[in-house]
């Protein structure tokens, strides 16, 4: 049998118009070779074959040839393995370089290898009080003065580097809330990103169900995807819609639009139906001893369902001890105190910064099934709220380790800058938070005032010989230097910043609160010049004590001098900053292997692309020969029978 007289044409025709469309698919990666997030472009073509390969009228020496090419899709050149493992990557690269700009802000004022600090201020009353070991100097108020003056500067420095970490925690804070800051805050980020993701699944799916692939909505979701999971780990997988079908029995079956299905109910092969795309929080929590940790997950938005006027993604909330900052109109909860950095005064417990995340609205969980028709386990939860917070007991102990902790992201690396002292060291961060240097300069600054005051209470009130007074607490002194009976004697004091009911007393001083006493300034209170029969009964033994007590140990700082103790905090803060440094180097270097791969599958190649133009090029004019060859060839047969 002769070949129709026309199908040589349409076979011509249809290679004329696929590699037009490929040329115009190649123009179009060209034009966006440096747009960011652009996925190259690809149109996928197949084979057009008879569709009854055989004939009556055929016999057996003729043969089936195809009638051209089809354009079947237009496709992204995207791998899905390397998107996880690039927004996997990106989370934790997030955490560990907003850890790393956190613990560089702390270096500048607590690096003392770097700056003159406590430490050498420490070295500076040590020089003082030998100058003083010379009887006839002990009494002389310019030596008296140059002490003074030397305690007032190491006064003023722990002011200022509990200023310096109380700035620091505001600023965390504020990198969560976005208050007071040109810039938006981490949850109006990630709520802004859910709300923009959720509707661009929405006009995906409407476009995909109307014939148009949305290449370039698809590209804008997916750049919205990589930011997010810089904030917190997510968790992306594609599903579609399941409905119902009457059998002929009578009973029901759920089915998948994503499949075909014969006359009898079996899944024959994937449908062209479009599929949606959910996101889910990952987080994990621990039981009480800080063991055991599960993976669990929240849906934050959940494909393009928006059905019954629901919105088809969730939201994050700030919390601050407990209470919502915001509430559902953006306004803010004047009940809830503004984040201040500091401690209060009695307890010592910094407020609580916590988010909690709500799932999609129109995402539920009914009898171990979602509203997407599929099954669910116990690790799918309908909400979270972020716990990094230990629970003690009135002795400090540790009671409850359990948690909840992001497994990475920006988000999670503030969370643990934020944390309280006792949990930052048992709640599964590795790294050290603000609180806990705060606490140790708090320690420190108590410390150094409890010492300074008992020798010069027992120097000025010639009571050495009463070895009790050698371990009098800050109360006892306080309420000795009120005592009529007792000559003033407190030289370093509360300034009363934290809490004024302990302004010029020896109470609860700390880093931010220490200064020079009052009535050492105005002359009223000296160095103690009363001897202790121990040490020979020497006027200079008070200043002595000093002397001794800035190189002696003590018990509440470690069994460390305080100079060294000033040094360890300097180099915890180091070791911590220098190991997050590697494994920040090490997390870029991964994030930036993967995104080469995604390079080389999804960018756009200038060599490739021009390779490819010329064999479309090629391909076209071969097809146009042959329509003008087969032309050539209708016009001889016309002739031979006209």
């Amino acid at each position: 049998m002769i070949r129709a007289t026309f199908a040589g044409f349409n076979t011509a025709l249809s290679s004329l118009r696929a590699n037009q469309k490929k040329l115009d698919v190649t123009g179009q990666n060209l034009a966006n070779m440096t747009t960011e997030g652009y996925t190259r472009q690809e149109l996928k073509t197949s084979g057009v074959n008879y569709e009854n390969p055989t004939s009556f009228y055929m016999n057996e020496n003729d043969v089936n040839v195809g009638f051209g090419v089809s354009m079947d899709s237009m496709t992204q050149m995207r791998d899905q393995f390397l998107d996880i493992q690039y927004r996997d990557s990106n989370s934790g690269m997030s955490y560990n370089k907003t850890l790393s700009s956190s613990m560089n802000s702390m270096s500048q004022f607590l690096d003392e290898s770097k700056l003159d600090g406590l430490r050498a201020s420490f070295d500076s009353i040590q020089t003082a009080l030998t100058n003083m070991q010379d009887p006839s100097k002990v009494n002389d108020p310019v030596y008296e003065g140059e002490l003074r003056s030397r305690m007032e500067a190491t006064a003023t420095l722990f002011n200022n580097t509990s200023s310096s970490i109380q700035a620091a925690m505001k600023n965390e804070y504020q990198n969560i809330d976005g208050s007071g800051s040109s810039e938006n805050g981490y949850t109006d980020r990630i709520n802004q990103l859910l709300a923009d993701i959720g509707g661009l699944n929405v006009s995906i799916k409407k476009n995909q169900l109307l014939g148009n692939p949305a290449l370039e909505l698809q590209d804008t979701r997916n750049q919205k995807i990589d930011e997010l999971s810089s904030y917190i780990p997510i968790q992306v997988t594609y599903f579609t819609e399941k409905y119902t079908v009457t059998n002929a029995d009578g009973t029901t079956s759920v089915r998948d639009r994503g499949l075909n299905y014969d006359s009898f109910g079996n899944a024959t092969g994937k449908s062209a139906f479009p599929e949606d795309l959910k996101i889910e929080l990952v987080y994990t929590h621990t039981d009480e001893d800080g063991k055991n940790p599960a993976e669990n997950f929240v849906t934050l938005v959940n494909g393009s369902d928006v059905s019954g006027g629901k919105k088809n993604y969730g939201k994050a909330d700030i919390l601050i001890d407990g209470k919502r900052v915001y509430d559902d109109s953006g306004n803010r909860n004047t009940s809830v105190p503004t984040y201040d950095g500091k401690a209060d005064p009695d307890t010592g417990a910094i407020q609580n910064v916590q988010l909690t995340f709500q799932k999609a609205e129109s995402y539920t969980i009914s009898n171990g099934k979602d509203s997407n028709g599929n099954s669910v386990s116990a690790s799918q939860k309908e909400s979270m709220t972020t716990n990094n917070h230990v629970t003690t007991d009135a002795s400090g102990n540790v009671t409850n380790s359990s948690t909840d902790r992001l497994k990475s992201g920006s988000v999670q690396a503030s969370l643990d800058m934020l944390a309280d002292s006792k949990s930052s060291l048992n709640n599964g961060s590795i790294y050290r938070s603000y609180d806990y240097y705060m606490k140790r300069l708090d320690t420190l600054a108590s410390a150094f005032a409890l010492e300074m005051n008992r020798y010069n209470y027992m120097g000025t009130n010639d009571v050495y010989k009463n070895t009790a007074n050698f371990n009098l607490s800050a109360e006892d002194l306080t309420k000795k230097n009120a005592d009529k009976d007792t000559r003033p004697f407190l030289l370093l004091v509360n300034s009363g910043i934290d809490k004024a009911g302990d302004s010029q007393t020896a109470n609860r001083i700390t880093a931010s609160s220490i200064s020079i006493s009052k009535n050492w300034v105005n002359g009223t209170v000296h160095i103690g010049t009363f001897g202790d029969p121990a040490q020979g009964n020497s006027a200079t033994d008070t200043a002595l004590h000093m002397l001794q007590s800035l190189s002696t140990t003590h018990r509440e700082i470690g069994d460390r001098s305080y100079a060294d103790e000033m040094n360890s905090i300097s180099t915890y803060l180091a070791n911590d900053l220098h190991n997050n440094e590697n494994t920040l180097k090490t997390n870029q270097a991964i994030l930036k292997s993967i995104a080469t791969s995604k390079d080389q599958i999804s960018g756009v190649s200038l060599d490739e692309e021009a390779a490819n133009m010329m064999t479309y090029v090629s391909s076209y004019n071969a097809a146009a020969k042959l329509m003008s060859s087969l032309d050539q060839t209708l016009q001889t047969l016309i002739g031979m029978v006209g």
